[in-house]
């Protein structure tokens, strides 16, 4: 099973059909479903929370529907209105507060709550048209803020993604110490880096642990960094099937085992949300 973690929905006519179409053509089994702010994007504009559920209710079993919470904006509250109405999870971008702010914690208390995903986007943040409306400030959305989250909320799990593009050493750090986050390798980082690279920053792989480890039994010395990385794209849906090709290159520079193959293309999000297969 292939699971898309990272897949913006437009607000452009029939795009819903459009993405389905070609997740058919790439072999997307289903896809986590964003909606975002009211902002341009990609030559048309985010789709809103009310379009995302309105694709989830046709497509159930292709799309699993996360709703965008303004956080430190929006009341508390529209958790609970979004996962009353079928969202299992949230989408986190642009906030006018770093993540780990006092301010914002009652936010990740109610998703966790819900045993709902949050999906915080992490590094910079592209320009848009819009970013005046939103005092954008990508130094608020830096991975290691998720830290603090992670260790607050051990039942929430966590997905940043981009590997926090350009702070991946924090990123990795974040993943390492914390079971419940997990990294998608969405966007151009494919594009960017290769699989020298990837073993530089993602570095402890059991081979490598066992030689640091002090004691044979350590838990690190059995632990794999892919083993909570997920497959996300993140660009417009004529791109998609190229990244399926980026993430299968990867993997073969990296000789990555079958089963990491597997969790990274969806069993790992598939367990987060109990989907068949899992």
């Amino acid at each position: 099973m292939i699971i898309d973690c990272h897949v913006h929905l437009l607000s452009e006519a029939g795009y819903a059909e459009k993405l389905l179409a070609e997740m058919d053509r790439s072999g997307i089994d289903r896809a986590c479903l964003l909606a975002m702010q009211n902002i341009q994007f990609w030559g048309s504009r985010a789709a809103s929370n009310e379009q995302v559920r309105e694709a989830y209710r046709a497509h159930p079993d292709r799309f699993i529907p996360f709703g965008y919470v303004d956080l430190g904006v929006d009341p508390v509250g529209t958790i609970d209105q979004l996962a009353m109405q079928g969202f299992r999870g949230l989408k986190v971008t642009r906030t006018r507060y770093p993540y780990n702010d006092d301010r914002l914690m009652d936010y990740y208390a109610r998703a966790a709550a819900y045993n709902m995903v949050v999906l915080f986007h992490t590094g910079t943040v592209a320009r848009v048209a819009e970013d005046h409306l939103y005092d954008v400030d990508s130094s608020r959305l830096r991975p290691i803020f998720l830290d603090r989250i992670a260790r607050a909320f051990p039942t929430l799990t966590i997905i940043g993604a981009h590997l926090g593009n350009p702070w991946y050493e924090e990123a990795a750090m974040t993943l390492f110490w914390n079971p419940n986050v997990y990294f998608d390798l969405s966007g151009t980082l494919l594009k960017r880096k290769d699989a020298a690279w990837f073993n530089e920053v993602l570095w402890w792989t059991p081979e490598r642990m066992k030689k640091l480890a002090r004691t044979p039994d350590s838990h690190y010395a059995t632990s794999h960094p892919f083993e909570r990385i997920c497959f996300g794209t993140d660009v417009p849906i004529n791109e998609m099937g190229y990244c399926i090709e980026e993430y299968t290159k990867l993997f073969d520079d990296l000789r990555l085992p079958r089963d990491l193959r597997d969790r990274v293309m969806g069993g790992n999000v598939a367990r987060m949300f109990g989907l068949q297969g899992a």
